[in-house]
């Protein structure tokens, strides 16, 4: 038979079965893996078309002599590999990787272009499909390979978001999203074990636990994490939890294991990302896993997929602007590009391109500081690429949803997908999350903007058709409450300027040239403005704080 290595939860395995079963297939065991082996026996390749869940998988087949790689559609599971000289191997970590490179011969030269990606705008991690070594890859989202003989033959993106957009047939109102909300609920309230759910007071959290406890017959476990007593979110989560009747704990941060933690998510990442609330949610899950709970609900893509950042206002003008003026375009093109500011870049870019010819422009106003200028000639603007690939495919062509969309894919990956899977599994929890769900994905898709965000009448509303579809679970002033991104009541900068200040002077007092990418001059000047407070709501120092520390820790420990 064949043979499957396998991460992750097919949630409609018990359904496959069944009709495996009709076909003709026996069954020796209750598993959701025996499901995709007997998928793989009778659809071949074809059998990722009726997975519905979170996957990394190779799967070796015998009688060809093949392995067959996938990841699910947004990527919920890691899927790393390398192509070495002397044969392929793969795993869900970086480290695992470096511990097989030398016996693989993978190239494990710093790749310069993959930690130039990570000083542009949104991005606070190494875009996909690259990592920080030149031999190392992930598959992307939504995509699946062939390997042959130690050699990747084939790959693709077998996800197609337009179709799965078609594909929804119902009218989109808050009546279908409900129904769809409570199916992906209860398929991911199904397991072995007691299930708990991350309660943090906001919309999303607050309606899928209102929800899980519905079907529940004992109370839900929920788990909410803040500043200290006082903090706002943790006020709104005790109301929830009160008013749904969960046995709640909550839990605060504490300061003095950041760095610790930090260090060691670094480590466990094998590469640099700089995101506070993988501290929180990695600290949250350890105080859960010793409660005895090892699988968690969270709300994590709800507002990727609805539009609840606020933020997303003025990209909905952007938006109507780009529209309005669309046959403008030309015209742009006969500004030189330095006269161009942002909004013109988008309006000049052909859709589908538009985040991606943002990002070229930020390359060209970021780059030139930080990067050696003998450096600057060689890069590749990997951001760029992957905006292009995934924004040629989104399904709708205004602005926001293709900013939004590419948002998911790519710019926003360590907030959703990666925060939701890497310090949970470092804890020994799995989080699994409703939204992003792939039907759910594809009912998001399918829902026109003006229905997630109304900029007219009484304030700005974000999430609209989800408040709408939820406003029976919670109360008035938690439904519309203003937005709070989990662990905000503690900001980055506050961490890095003030309790990391010091690690952050020793750092850029001689920093580490990445093998003569960074301008040494340049870092130590991003840093100086940064204590200063010169660089408010730019992401940009905190970014280069963690690229330092993982070079230079990864050179102390080499």
């Amino acid at each position: 038979g064949n043979v499957i290595v396998f991460n992750g939860e097919i949630y409609n395995w018990r359904d496959l079965r069944k009709r495996l079963e009709g076909l003709g297939h026996r069954f020796s065991t209750h598993s959701d893996t025996e499901t995709v082996l007997a998928g793989y026996r009778e659809w071949g390749v074809n059998v990722l078309a009726h997975l519905r869940g979170m996957f990394a998988f190779a799967l070796w087949d015998t009688m060809e002599r093949t392995l067959f790689c996938a990841r699910d559609r947004i990527g919920k599971k890691p899927f790393i590999y390398a192509e070495g000289s002397n044969g392929f191997c793969f795993a869900s970590e970086i480290p695992a990787i470096r511990a097989a490179s030398g016996l693989a011969g993978v190239d494990d030269a710093l790749d310069h272009s993959a930690l130039a990606a990570m000083l542009l705008h949104n991005l606070r991690h190494i875009p996909e499909p690259a990592t920080i070594y030149r031999g190392i890859r992930k598959l992307r989202p939504g995509h699946a390979m062939i390997v042959q003989a130690g050699r990747v033959k084939k790959s693709w993106r077998y996800w197609n978001p337009q179709d799965d957009a078609d594909a929804v047939t119902t009218p989109v109102t808050s009546s279908t999203l409900r129904a769809l909300l409570e199916e992906c609920v209860e398929l991911r309230r199904m397991a072995d074990v007691p299930v708990g759910a991350l309660l943090s007071g906001g919309v999303d959290s607050s309606a899928i636990v209102a929800l899980a406890q519905s079907k529940a017959s004992q109370p839900v476990r929920t788990y909410a994490m803040g500043l200290d007593a006082n903090d706002e979110d943790l006020r709104r989560a005790r109301i929830m939890a009160a008013r749904i009747g969960t046995t709640h704990r909550e839990f605060y941060f504490d300061a003095s294991k950041q760095w610790a933690t930090f260090n060691r998510i670094l480590a466990t990442y094998g590469e640099p990302i700089m995101l506070l609330p993988l501290i929180h949610t990695f600290e949250l899950c350890e105080a859960i896993r010793s409660d005895g709970i090892k699988v968690v609900l969270s709300g994590n893509g709800a507002d990727e997929l609805f539009y609840g950042y606020t933020g997303m206002v003025q990209t909905s003008k952007l938006s109507r602007g780009v529209k309005a003026f669309e046959f403008l375009a030309p015209l742009v093109h006969l500004l030189p590009a330095a006269h161009r500011g942002r909004a013109l870049e988008v309006l000049a870019a052909p859709r589908g391109a538009r985040k991606a010819a943002l990002y070229r422009h930020y390359a060209k106003s970021v780059w030139p500081g930080l990067i050696a200028p003998e450096a600057l000639g060689d890069l590749a603007n990997y951001a760029e690429a992957e905006l292009a690939a995934w924004g040629s495919v989104a399904p709708n062509s205004d602005y926001i949803d293709e900013s939004n969309f590419c948002g998911l894919m790519v710019e926003n990956t360590h907030s959703v997908t990666i925060a939701a899977d890497l310090p949970a599994m470092m804890a020994g929890v799995e989080m699994r999350a409703p939204f992003l769900d792939q039907q759910m994905i594809a009912l998001a898709l399918a829902t026109p903007w003006q229905k997630k965000i109304v900029t007219s009448g009484e304030g700005n509303q974000l999430k609209k058709i989800l408040k709408q579809a939820v406003a029976d679970l919670m109360p008035h002033d938690i439904l519309y409450a203003s937005k709070r991104g989990f662990g905000m009541g503690i900001a980055q900068d506050d961490v890095v300027r003030g309790a990391w200040g010091a690690y952050g002077r020793e750092l850029f007092s001689n920093p580490d040239s990445a093998g003569g990418l960074f301008s040494k001059s340049g870092l130590r000047d991003l840093w100086q403005r940064y204590v200063k407070g010169e660089m408010a709501g730019s992401s940009l120092p905190s970014n280069m704080f963690a690229i330092q520390l993982w070079l230079q820790s990864a050179k102390a420990t080499a």
